[in-house]
């Protein structure tokens, strides 16, 4: 078996692997085209699409023009045809540990949310602040890793919202959150 080459990081040589990722992360942002937000925003969703797939739902996004409705994607079960749809928001400035989670609502993203005819939830996912710290990629590990979690809370068409919005972090959205036995609760909001 040949020796690796001079530069790639083996097995216990974890401080080289995280040394190089900063490094990539760093020299990245000579050619990024997003800014922090947006690379919030975009990874926010992806996110998100990532739980659907493993949970093999089908996540439709909306257009950034087309986004009307203050909503950011549409999540499709199978069988009947249940849809509902989701805002997502993606921050570093809060924690993932914790009780719950409080961001800032806009009065006319309320007033979309209760007029939308599907059920609308609000997905909120936290990253670490560095956005190279995001996903780690350690060939000592098994794989590849998101240091992230997201979180969810439904909006009801009769509910008073004020200017913030409260999410719980006991409802982590994760794969089982779309399991077959919760859809039709989802779609219903009970």
């Amino acid at each position: 078996m040949a020796k690796p080459a001079a530069s790639t990081p083996t097995t216990g040589d974890a401080s080289t692997v995280d040394a190089a990722t900063r490094a990539a992360a760093k020299l990245s942002e000579a050619w990024t085209t997003l800014t922090p937000d947006g690379r919030k925003a975009r990874y926010g969703v992806a996110y998100v699409r990532s739980i659907c797939a493993q949970a093999g739902v089908n996540l439709q996004e909306t257009s950034p023009d087309e986004d009307v409705l203050a909503v950011d994607c549409d999540i499709k079960f199978s069988g009947g045809g249940r849809i509902v749809s989701a805002q997502v928001k993606c921050t570093s400035g809060l924690k993932i540990k914790g009780r719950s989670a409080s961001w800032p609502v806009k009065i006319e993203w309320v007033k979309k949310w209760q007029e939308n005819c599907l059920p609308v939830y609000f997905v909120i996912v936290i990253v670490p602040g560095s956005a190279a710290e995001w996903i780690k990629h350690d060939p000592a590990e098994e794989g590849t890793f998101h240091r992230t979690a997201a979180f969810w809370r439904r909006i009801y068409p009769d509910e008073r919202i004020g200017t913030r919005i409260s999410i719980p972090k006991s409802q982590r959205f994760q794969a089982s959150t779309l399991a077959p036995d919760l859809r039709q609760r989802l779609c219903a909001g009970s």
